[in-house]
């Protein structure tokens, strides 16, 4: 069980990606670069308040080809789409009690990029989120959410 926000959870969820024959089905043709970007909200143990975490997920024709950790923000302009997320959302969504879809609709995550691509392949939301939250097993050292207030 890798924990959150570590190499071997990045590579668990890669390999889970590609391991998912609806991820491949579902995604998008062509190459997509994301960047997630997740601030310290002063509720996450993970991530200081007014602290950034950046990941980016490369998509090449349904496949994964890179999940991975950032050391700091790259150049926006670089990626298709990019996620906002308070960081206690992020590991709300990664523990199964956050609806990614419901926030998102809410503005609680940042979207920004071609949403015709993403409501066209909005199966794959789902997806990734039964990936997130059932199918990788995240150990939670600093504690799981929810956070007490």
């Amino acid at each position: 069980m890798p924990d959150i926000y570590t190499l071997a959870w990045y590579n668990a969820l890669q390999d889970l990606l590609n391991g998912n024959p609806d991820v491949e089905k579902n995604a998008p043709r062509g190459r997509y670069k994301m960047l997630a970007e997740l601030r310290g909200d002063g509720a996450s143990p993970y991530v200081s308040g007014g602290k950034s975490l950046f990941f980016v997920v490369h998509f090449d024709d349904g496949s994964c080809t890179e999940y991975s950790e950032l050391a700091e923000s790259p150049p926006r302009k670089e990626f298709d789409f990019i996620f906002e997320f308070p960081a206690s959302v992020f590991e709300g969504i990664a523990a199964a009690i956050v609806d990614p879809i419901e926030a998102g609709l809410k503005g609680t995550i940042k979207i920004t990029g071609d949403m015709r691509i993403l409501i066209r392949h909005a199966d794959l939301v789902n997806v990734l989120y039964d990936v997130y939250a059932r199918e990788v097993e995240t150990g939670w050292p600093k504690g799981k959410p929810p956070y007490d207030a």
